[in-house]
């Protein structure tokens, strides 16, 4: 096909290094939330325990498919890696995931300190969080090292020397 993108023998390194690193990035530390709010408890909160979280904030689980979406970059850089074509723009989707997740913590944490009666929190990033974006740009970046094309060698073709 004309508009089919192969990809480097790096770039499906890339690809299966990225995988593996956004999925260790689910269970390592995401965030840590300080203070003394009784909705939400401080300590350390891994990618699934974070979604647990928000999920319980929201009530609903509306961030389960967030996490769900990352599980699908995954599986797509490991089929991309395997067939050897290009997927556009799933590492993208996993940082822009990834920052929304933050962005959330932050909203719902701003809420419960200014509700003020469930008590005061904060919250920092921590190494899981940093190793998913990580990965998820590892995986954008395998996907766009193109394979070169082979470079066709055109002979002047003359026919017979006249005597």
């Amino acid at each position: 096909m004309a508009g089919e993108r192969w990809i480097s023998p790096v770039g499906r390194t890339l690809l299966v290094v990225g995988g593996i690193v956004l999925v260790a990035g689910l269970f390592l530390p995401w965030l840590s939330i300080s203070g003394n709010s009784t909705e939400i408890p401080p300590g350390d909160y891994t990618g699934i325990t974070a979604t647990e979280l928000l999920n319980r904030l929201a009530r609903g689980p509306w961030t389960w498919a967030a996490f769900a979406w990352l599980i699908v970059v995954v599986v797509i850089a490991f089929v991309s890696a395997g067939l050897g074509r290009s997927s556009s723009n799933f590492g993208t989707s996993g940082i822009l995931i990834l920052i929304l997740y933050v962005i959330l913590v932050y909203v719902s944490i701003n809420l419960t300190n200014q509700d003020g009666t469930s008590g005061t929190a904060g919250f920092g990033l921590a190494y899981g969080f940093l190793v998913g974006l990580m990965g998820s740009a590892l995986i954008e970046v395998g996907t766009r090292i193109a394979k070169p094309r082979p470079q066709l060698r055109v002979s002047s073709a003359r026919g017979p020397t006249p005597p």
